[in-house]
């Protein structure tokens, strides 16, 4: 598949995903119709995004309309997520009207096929725990730790992760010698495996234990699911998607991201 030419259906999946993913956070709007995919964050601002179907970007500007009045005639912040392909092209113009900003950083979709079982590199030396709803804290403590959020953030997101828990996403931390230094979370929607949250506690990195922990679960998954599917998000260019391309993920689809920001 090429930018110019996205496969639709496989960017729907992808980007169905990640909305089951985020539509459980606590203090949230989420809408999902034929123009779109639309999630309202009222506590973490930059969790506020909106994803085009194939029809809302044919249809963009009543995307954009449907958007703006989502959230409150653009009065409040939010984020574009939107294929690099034909429909961007012609719609830039549109974009920069309604003076929504592009990043400066695009983000990969990818995706994991049994077929490249092969480029897994598992090893005993990592071991990983699916937590509870009860424990889901132990990957909280993880989490903060490997991506260093605000600590007045740790409320919020143990309350999201409970929630996720409780509606079927599976949170898990890896450990070496006894010890928590990884985590992940990852749902299942019945046709990918969605993987998110990957990290890895500062003392512990560039020991490859994030690259092994993927490895393990995904060959133990498929050695239950021998068609079991991947999905994930992450920015090109960097070092966690080489780590991943390693592993055998592919890049299905680029997407550029652009924001709405009423202080500006």
């Amino acid at each position: 598949m090429t930018q110019d030419n996205p496969d639709y259906e496989l960017q729907k999946l992808l980007d169905l995903n990640e909305y089951e993913f985020y539509k459980f956070m606590p203090d949230s709007e989420v809408v999902i119709n034929d123009l779109g995919y639309f999630i309202k964050n009222k506590t973490i601002e930059t969790y506020s995004y909106v994803t085009p179907t194939k029809h809302g970007e044919e249809k963009f500007e009543e995307f954009l309309d449907f958007t703006f009045s989502f959230f409150s005639d653009g009065k409040e912040y939010f984020i574009i997520k939107h294929a690099l392909d034909e429909y961007y092209k012609k719609n830039s113009k549109i974009l920069r009207e309604k003076q929504l900003i592009g990043y400066h950083v695009d983000i990969g979709l990818m995706h994991w096929k049994s077929e490249a079982k092969d480029k897994l590199n598992p090893s005993p030396h990592v071991e990983y725990e699916l937590l509870s709803t009860k424990t889901v804290k132990k990957w909280v403590d993880v989490f903060f730790d490997a991506f260093n959020y605000p600590k007045k953030l740790r409320r919020y997101i143990t309350r999201m992760a409970t929630a996720q828990s409780d509606n079927g996403i599976e949170f898990y931390v890896g450990y070496v010698s006894g010890r928590d230094t990884t985590c992940f979370c990852s749902l299942n929607d019945g046709t990918y495996r969605g993987i998110y949250d990957v990290g890895t506690r500062y003392r512990y990195r560039r020991r490859g234990y994030g690259s092994i922990l993927m490895s393990n679960y995904i060959l133990d998954t498929v050695k239950k699911d021998s068609k079991a599917k991947f999905c994930l998000q992450v920015q090109k260019n960097s070092g966690a998607e080489q780590l991943y391309a390693k592993l055998g993920f592919e890049e299905a689809v680029i997407q550029k991201r652009f924001d709405w920001d009423p202080s500006v």
